[in-house]
């Protein structure tokens, strides 16, 4: 289906050093909740619901990001997110981030579906696997 989920934030003071420029872990930041917002907007479960009741976790095993342009306070970050590659228990993500039409960064992010309880990687819930597969970029 190649889905896109889109989401826009305001780069705010808080996320700025001293420069004036979003500090580079913030971008860490405004990424995970670009994903906390595909799950609940765009997967349709969110994320507190599969941590508190189902006691699945997503913690990230791998990420990479390229930095292209600094954002600045005031400016509007739209990341685009899609899902690159989808195993049995990961699920690779990419994220572009622009500003004004313009790619300022790239995200690549591999997140692996885990029981809380035990710390196992688990099978993505069938449930889920679907609506996941339908941001799989081609």
């Amino acid at each position: 289906m190649n889905r896109v989920f889109v989401h826009d934030q305001l780069v705010r003071f808080s996320h700025c050093d001293p420069a004036g420029i979003v500090y580079f872990p913030r971008f860490f930041d405004l990424a995970h909740g670009t994903m906390e917002d595909w799950f609940a907007e765009g997967i349709g479960t969110a994320l507190p619901d599969l941590i508190r009741n189902r006691r699945i976790g997503t913690p990230t095993v791998t990420i990479r990001c390229d930095f292209a342009k600094p954002l600045r306070m005031g400016d509007v970050l739209r990341f685009e997110l899609r899902v690159v590659a989808v195993g049995r228990s990961s699920v690779q993500l990419d994220y572009r981030g622009l500003s004004e039409g313009e790619e300022r960064l790239h995200i690549v992010q591999t997140i692996v579906f885990m029981d809380l309880d035990t710390a196992q990687a688990v099978s993505i819930p069938a449930d889920l696997r679907e609506r996941v597969e339908a941001y799989r970029a081609s």
